[in-house]
C-alpha cells in the first residue's frame, strides 16, 4: 500500500501466477486478506503495487524465508496484512 506503506507478505514458487492471481482476488473483491481487500477497495489500483521482495537460494525452505523476511519487516516497524 503505497499510502500506509502497510505490506502483505506471502510465497510463491511461481511470481508470474501469483501477482496474477492476487490481482484477479483483489480486483474482485475476495482476497483471502480481509483488511488488504478493505484498503485495496477503499483506495483503488493506483495505490497499491505488487513486488517480488526476495527470491530463494537453492535448498532455502520459503516458509523460512518468509518466517524471516516477517521479522525483519516488524523489526524495521513495518506494518503487515494479516492472511
Amino acid at each position: 500500500n503505497l499510502k500506509t506503506d502497510r505490506t502483505y507478505l506471502g510465497i510463491t514458487e511461481d511470481i508470474i501466477k501469483t501477482r496474477a492471481d492476487e490481482r484477479f482476488a483483489l480486483d474482485l473483491g475476495i482476497h483471502s486478506s480481509t483488511e488488504l481487500q478493505s484498503d485495496y477497495t477503499k483506495t483503488g489500483l493506483e495505490l497499491f503495487t505488487i513486488d517480488l521482495v526476495r527470491k530463494k537460494e537453492d535448498g532455502q525452505d520459503l516458509s523460512d524465508l518468509l518466517q524471516k523476511t516477517v521479522k525483519e519487516y516488524l523489526d524495521k516497524g513495518i506494518t503487515l496484512y494479516q492472511a
